[in-house]
Order: structure tokens, then C-alpha cells, then sequence
């Protein structure tokens, strides 16, 4: 199922693309995606490694998280914060496992998976990484999965909220120090949430875990992933809603849609085992959303109804109720009005008076990317990469939104509402009072929830309405880049990679097709192959002068001799005696001796 080869297609460090958008070369992309994926990197808990507590005095965090004795530690922070919400990481982890099995070549190995590359190169650049034969978003997406393995403990025991948001923000320190502080400031033991009624959360876990369960070169983690995977579903289908924290997430705010959980959950389940019961309780879920309702609204954790329409089209051929005309009009309803981007074409007008507005530009290239890979419709593919570009500073304010990133002369954000980033483990530290982050933490790489009024950075870090970055605002930005290089540099194969069915039925018809010419062509050089029933039917004795070739049993057969490019010089019929041969021409000979029952062949030396 592996396919062991190297690295190929592509020298990635120090080359200059072409039929880049503006200002931005395709190795300009190359610096982006790897950023937004190794930000899922400092958002790990439990024993990590996290590369941005790499230096502290505490570079773990919460390892003792569990629920009724059982070890459910790990996973990623949500945001900038160490609380750990379900509701956003179910969506980011599945956005971003469903990018990587639909855009696999536009994901590189550049660095090692435990950071061990950078420690010893003492450099957190690019340049310090070193490949490791598997691809870098796998790595981050095989220690959320890990976690989800916990989390799903059974049927009705789930966790999907670990910490309390308002204990959680008390203090402005990295996770190691604030696991220390003891629950009233965060720390550890940390409360858990484990039988809340909710089917969304684990819905997009199990979506998640789905997938992995068909990605992963592990033989042994694709069956951990698709077991946990089950077990996420059944608690899905047990309950209702998306669970209510502390006014931090709000189950309102699904607007009444939480079915996209579980109807993930089962197409993608389906679509790793094949089981027709997984498609049939998927149709059940699919038909209860209403997509006419939320055919406005923007992609994010909160509505991932768009991604169930586009698989519920093109992967299952299902068109839902309403006017909706396929999934181009659908998107066209929620980006591409001219009420929803600017003159330019970005998706920012519709963004511009709500929360986290960098999800607009980015859920959209996103969604139209899919939508691209399934209808293979590349239409929309310069609005993708514009929007992309766009995020990466290529606007007319020369503002990047990923912290970080500056490139082509963009300023990047450097104050974002990030604990880990400044390394500070003093309790007593305000927020206001953080200085400039360790030159290691400054290549962070999470996109900051944004502001397109002002044409500069918001310096305030306690602001966080601009200045938060999370997982669930990076995984569409992430996939998008993925498609984007998958497209314009793709890294056709790393040594891990699991052959996709995609791959499989390709590689099988031209094997199919080369063993079919190659008979055509022995068929036509008088060479025709079977099936030797009885090698022992026939023998061979070689004199001075001639070779004699007998059927042991008396049977009539038939004696070609051929040169070895299979061309036939001789043929002889016995009724059954033997025959005796002089071969014409010198040099190796094949001879070949055919009965009705048998056929062997001889390979001689005519001196």
C-alpha cells in the first residue's frame, strides 16, 4: 500500500517560480504553507513536542488532563489561549485532513515532526528544518488524531471541552507554566467536559479520524483511527446540538444546523470502508440540513454545511432541496456576489462588520478549491490564489495577516493574542506588558483574526477581536495553499505516502495495459505464452552433432527454436518419436516443446 520512493519534483529552497499571482513567487507559497502548518505545531498540549516552548522551563503542558481516570491529554489549543474547545479543533482537524487527502502533492516534508531539526540546528527557519520522509501536515494532523483516539472513550462518554475559559484567563503565561497553577488559574487538574449533548463535535472528529483512517501510511494507526473513528460516530448519533461553553462558544451560533457533524462523520466513513449502511445514515443527516438557510453565511467552525454540500454533490450525487442550482451557484451565493467583494475581487465586503474577518477571503479559495478538485472546473482558480495572495500582504497596504510572513516588502503582525509566543512564565506579567517574542517564536505562522479597515497592525496584544489566531481560522488558509501548490509546484511522492484509490486504478490499468502489449508483441514474434502443466514431459540430450528432444509419455508435440529477440528460425511436428534437430545459425537458442498438456522450454548453445 506504500509507495517507497524519494523526494521528487521539485528543489524547494532558493528557486523563483513563474505563473505567480502579483508580486508572490510560488516558493513565496512554499514559505506560507509551511508556516500555517508548523503553527499547529505550537498549539500542541500534553507531552508534545511543541516547538514554541522549546527554551522554557516548562516546554509540557497539562499531561495530567484526564476524564474519570482515564488519560486524555493532548490535542491542540484552540486559539491563543489553553483552554481546548472541541467545537473548533473537530472543524479545523477535519478541514485540514480532508485538504491533505484531496491535495496531497501540494504538502511538503521540510522539517521533522518532533522539531528535533531545529534544536540542533539552532534555527527555527525554514532553512533549519530537515525532511523526514513524511509529509509535515501529516505529522500535525497524526498528534490531533492521537487525541481524538482519547477523547472518543465510548458510545456515551465523550470529551469534547477541556479547561474552563474564564479560569483559563487569568493569567498570561506559556501552557507549561499555567498547567502549574492549579485549576483556579487554569492549571491542572483541568475540568473536563465528557457527556455533553452534542453530535457536532464528535461528528467532525470522527470525520476527521475517517479520514486518517485512509491516509496514514500506518497500517496499524489507520485501524486505531477508524475504530476511534466508530466509536466518535455512535456517540454522534446519540445525542443532538453543539455543546454551550461558558458563553466562549455557543451552540446558537450553528444557527440551528449541527447535523453537518454526523453526516461528515458518515461520509467520510463510508468513504474509507465502503459500507453502504455509513451512505444510507449519511443521506438521513444530509437531507435534515437545511442549506437554503445557511447559503449566506460564510464558511467557519460554526457552519460547515458548505463542505457537506460540496461532497454531498459531487462525491455522492446527491442535490439538495430548494432552489440551490449545484454547488457554483451555491458558492457564487456566499462569495461572489458583487455585495461580498471588492472591486478586486476579494471576499472581504461581507467580512468587514463581523468577527474574524480573515475567514471570509480564505474559507472562500477554500470552498472554490474543492470545488475545483471534484468538478475540475479550474475557472475560479485565479480568484483562489488572488484571495490567498491577498492574506499574504499582496494589497495595496502591503499587509500581511500571517504573523511572520513578510515577503515581497509586506509587514506581517507581531503582537498577536498568543501566550506561547512571548515565552513569558511570570504569573505576574499583564498581558499589556508582554515585550518583543524569543526571535525563534517570531515565524509563528498563524493567520490573526484580522481588521481591512485600517491599512496597519493593531499593537494591542490584549485585542484579541484582531489579534486572536486559531486553529480553525488557519485550517482553510492551509488547504487552500495546498491546492495552490499541488497546482504550481507539486511534490509528486515522499516515502510515506499511502497510494491513493485515485493512484491505485491508474497504476493498475497501465500495468493491465503494458502486460497486453507485451503478449502482442510475442504473439506477433511467434512466442505465444501458457501455462507449463508438466515440465517433466519432455527431455532434451545434446550430442556432438545433433539434439534430440523426446516426449516422455509418446505424445505428438511441437519444436520451435527461436533466437533470443524471439524470433522463430525453426519448427518441427512429432507425431510422438522423438526428434532429432540441427540447429542452422550459432548462438544461444530457446527451444520450445508444446503438447496439448505441456510445454517446456530449453535454452541451448550453438557453438
Amino acid at each position: 500500500m506504500l509507495k517507497k520512493t524519494f523526494l521528487a519534483g521539485l528543489a524547494v529552497f532558493g528557486l523563483a517560480f513563474t505563473d505567480s499571482y502579483a508580486g508572490l513567487s510560488d516558493d513565496d507559497y512554499v514559505e506560507a504553507a509551511w508556516m500555517t502548518t508548523r503553527f499547529y505545531g505550537a498549539q500542541r498540549s500534553g507531552q508534545g513536542p511543541n516547538w514554541i516552548l522549546d527554551g522554557t522551563n516548562n516546554p509540557t503542558s497539562f499531561t495530567g488532563d484526564k476524564y474519570n481516570g482515564k488519560d486524555v491529554s493532548g490535542g491542540w489549543f484552540d486559539c491563543g489561549d489553553h483552554v481546548m474547545y472541541g467545537q473548533s479543533q473537530g472543524f479545523a482537524s477535519y478541514v485540514l485532513a480532508l485538504s491533505f487527502a484531496e491535495f496531497t502533492k501540494g504538502y511538503y516534508d521540510l522539517y521533522t515532526g518532533d522539531f528535533t531539526d531545529y534544536k540542533s540546528s539552532n534555527d527555527y527557519t525554514r532553512k533549519g528544518g530537515k525532511p523526514n520522509d513524511i509529509r509535515d501536515l501529516l505529522e500535525e494532523l497524526r498528534y490531533e488524531a492521537d487525541f481524538w483516539v482519547k477523547a472518543a472513550i465510548d458510545a456515551n462518554n465523550f470529551v469534547t471541552v477541556k479547561g474552563d475559559g474564564n479560569k483559563d484567563h487569568n493569567k498570561w503565561v506559556t501552557a507549561g507554566a499555567m498547567s502549574k497553577l492549579g485549576n483556579g488559574d487554569g492549571g491542572e487538574q483541568r475540568d473536563i467536559t465528557g457527556n455533553a449533548n452534542d453530535a457536532y463535535t464528535p461528528g467532525m472528529a470522527a470525520a476527521m479520524l475517517a479520514v486518517m483512517a485512509r491516509i496514514d501510511p500506518d497500517e496499524s494507526a489507520r485501524e486505531k483511527y477508524l475504530k476511534a473513528a466508530k466509536t466518535a460516530y455512535s456517540y454522534a448519533k446519540g445525542h443532538k446540538g453543539v455543546t454551550n461553553s461558558q458563553g466562549f462558544y455557543e451552540s446558537s451560533w450553528w444557527n440551528g444546523i449541527w447535523e453537518d457533524g454526523p453526516c461528515l462523520a458518515a461520509m467520510e466513513l463510508y468513504r474509507t470502508t465502503k459500507d453502504e449502511t455509513y451512505k444510507t445514515e449519511a443521506r438521513k443527516f444530509y437531507d435534515e440540513i437545511d442549506f437554503e438557510k445557511n447559503s449566506f453565511t460564510r464558511l467557519s467552525y460554526s457552519d460547515a454545511s458548505p463542505i457537506t454540500y460540496i461532497l454531498g454533490e459531487f462525491v455522492f450525487d446527491w442535490h439538495p432541496q430548494g432552489d440551490l442550482a449545484g454547488t457554483e451557484n451555491y458558492l457564487e451565493n456566499m462569495y461572489n456576489l458583487p455585495e461580498y467583494k471588492d472591486s478586486k475581487g476579494i471576499f472581504i465586503k461581507d467580512a468587514k462588520s463581523a468577527g474574524f474577518p480573515t475567514r471570509s477571503p480564505s474559507g472562500g479559495a477554500f470552498l472554490y478549491a474543492l470545488y475545483a478538485k471534484f468538478s475540475q472546473d479550474k475557472s475560479h482558480d485565479e480568484a483562489i490564489e488572488q484571495n490567498i495572495a491577498y492574506l499574504l500582504g499582496d494589497n495595496s497596504n502591503k499587509k500581511s495577516y500571517v504573523v511572520g510572513f513578510e515577503r515581497n516588502g509586506a509587514k506581517a503582525p507581531n503582537r498577536p493574542h498568543h501566550r506561547g509566543y512571548y515565552g513569558n512564565e511570570d504569573p505576574g506579567r499583564d498581558v499589556n506588558s508582554m515585550g518583543d517574542a524569543p526571535q525563534k517564536n517570531k515565524l509563528l505562522g498563524g493567520m490573526i483574526a484580522g481588521n481591512f479597515e485600517s491599512g496597519s497592525h493593531d499593537s494591542n496584544v490584549s485585542n484579541w477581536k484582531v489579534n486572536e489566531v486559531c486553529v480553525d481560522i488557519n485550517a482553510p488558509l492551509v488547504g487552500a495553499l495546498g491546492y495552490l501548490l499541488s497546482k504550481k509546484a507539486p511534490v509528486e511522492s515522499v516515502g510515506s505516502d499511502v497510494e491513493s484509490e485515485e493512484e491505485k486504478k491508474k497504476r493498475e490499468e497501465e500495468e493491465e495495459k503494458k502486460r497486453l502489449e507485451e503478449e502482442e508483441k510475442k504473439k506477433q514474434e511467434g512466442i505465444v505464452t501458457g501455462r507449463i502443466v508438466n515440465t517433466n514431459a519432455f527431455s532434451l540430450v545434446r550430442n556432438s552433432s545433433t539434439i534430440t528432444v523426446s516426449s516422455t509419455n509418446g505424445t505428438p508435440f511441437a519444436l520451435q527454436v527461436f533466437s533470443l529477440n524471439g524470433k522463430l528460425e525453426q519448427e518441427i511436428i512429432s507425431d510422438g518419436h522423438s526428434l532429432n534437430i540441427d540447429i542452422q545459425d550459432k548462438g544461444l537458442k530457446i527451444l520450445k516443446a508444446s503438447s496439448k498438456n505441456a510445454t517446456k522450454m530449453f535454452k541451448v548453445n550453438n557453438y
